[in-house]
């Protein structure tokens, strides 16, 4: 019912007097436009249709929330994150060092989005601004390819025999990238069986943000590829590091492009949206698993919860992250009632900041180790999911209860933003 009534919803939007009623998916592209205008208008139009279907939605989180709890009683599991913990085979100690220490990095964000309101010339700096693009204009297109060679040339680089895989998906066409009538949205790996390959799905339309999905999804295949000799019951991985070996390659093809592309405008573009990609990957989504916990519990203690009730637990999550950096308008306090995870999937989310957290400080590993690092992490890979994350990431030397493990990859990120900041001097002051 969730997902239905989401889809029929047609947001309106409003500009220059002239209103389109828009789904989902095309008002949430508003908000990546360089106009400002053009993102208000989406962020307005959002609200509108959030609240005009806020009682069914709110109707339908009271139940399942509600519903989780019969669950966790039936089964006596006495925290509602339990269950997820057991499927992503981890320990809630390591989930809470990994979000407490990306809570302590809150200020990297808030010095980033100060950056990002001077870029732009905008103070304040709302929340519908976080996804303008920064120099757009700067950004040159990539054909397939150059596409092509940057990805193989990095997967190379790190390792010949990683970079051999990755030839033989472009060179037996297991990526289906061109455009298509009809054809579905979105990019994705398909491990299929261990005794075939895998099978890319994507869309390349010569930007270099598909460069980086062509680079991540390809991860996705060189891990399925590799971890097929453990066979189909023990090859997938759980949710946890899912994503680790797509973020590492698409780490790997960042660093190339930056390499490639160095003009300061361009590089800075590029900087501010990996930037921008991790910190929706890590701090946004600790952010959405803290307003879960709270709205588990208040459900729990109050009984169901009034539409306000729910909008203020939102708020309360999101503004130790913004700070005074980002102010939330009034509207941004409806904004929880379209995310999916919470309906389908509770406490999903943290297992984005677990995997891209994870792979960055893989990357600082790979840094200060070099190539020694290479043979462990293919043979990580291998692995598939034979065992625990906990005990597989062992053969990196990698002790995930340990919250230094992951500032690693927190100070990775708040170099990141350094170097933003550095870029940004030398271009000058924004007209």
């Amino acid at each position: 019912m969730f997902d239905e009534s989401v889809a029929s919803i047609r947001f309106p939007f409003t500009l220059k007097r002239k209103t389109e009623h828009l789904p989902l998916q095309e008002i949430n592209a508003r908000l990546y436009d360089p106009d400002r205008t053009v993102r208000q208008a989406a962020a307005d139009g959002w609200t509108q249709g959030l609240r005009a279907n806020a009682r069914l939605l709110t109707f339908i989180f009271n139940n399942l929330v509600l519903d989780h709890k019969s669950d966790c009683n039936l089964r006596r599991f006495a925290d509602p994150m339990a269950p997820r913990h057991l499927a992503n085979e981890i320990e809630p100690s390591v989930v809470e060092a990994l979000m407490t220490a990306a809570e302590r990095f809150h200020p990297t964000v808030q010095r980033y989005y100060r950056l990002k309101g001077r870029l732009l010339g905008l103070d304040p700096l709302y929340d519908y601004d976080r996804y303008a693009p920064v120099f757009p204009e700067q950004q040159p297109t990539c054909d397939w390819q150059t596409a092509r060679e940057i990805v193989v040339q990095s997967y190379d680089n790190f390792s010949p025999k990683a970079g051999a895989i990755i030839r033989e998906f472009f060179d037996h066409q297991w990526i289906d990238a061109e455009l298509r009538p009809g054809k579905r949205s979105g990019a994705f790996s398909s491990s299929a069986v261990p005794s075939v390959h895998p099978y890319i799905l994507m869309n390349f339309t010569d930007k270099l943000r598909d460069v980086m999905t062509l680079a991540h999804e390809l991860g996705h295949g060189l891990h399925q590829y590799l971890s097929r000799p453990v066979g189909y019951l023990q090859c997938d991985t759980p949710l946890t590091t899912a994503e680790m070996a797509s973020v590492f390659g698409e780490m790997l093809t960042f660093e190339r492009l930056l390499q490639r592309y160095n003009e300061p405008k361009t590089r800075l573009g590029l900087l501010c949206s990996k930037i921008e990609d991790a910190f929706a990957t890590v701090f946004r989504q600790v952010v959405l698993t803290r307003f879960e916990q709270a709205l588990h519990q208040a459900r729990r203690e109050r009984g169901e919860l009034a539409t306000e009730e729910i909008n203020e637990l939102w708020l309360a999550a999101n503004r130790p992250m913004h700070g005074d950096a980002v102010q939330l308008t009034e509207g941004y306090a409806w904004w929880w009632m379209y995310i999916s995870h919470f309906i389908h999937v509770p406490f999903y989310c943290y297992a984005y900041a677990f995997g891209e957290l994870l792979v960055l400080a893989l990357v600082q590993k790979y840094r200060q180790e070099g190539s020694t690092f290479v043979p462990r992490y293919l043979e990580l890979l291998s692995a598939g999911g034979s065992d625990s994350p906990a005990r597989l990431l062992r053969i990196l030397d990698v002790d995930i209860e340990k919250p230094e493990f992951w500032e690693l990859g927190l100070k990775l990120l708040d170099g990141m933003v350094t170097e933003a900041e550095e870029l940004a001097r030398r271009i000058g002051p924004a007209p």
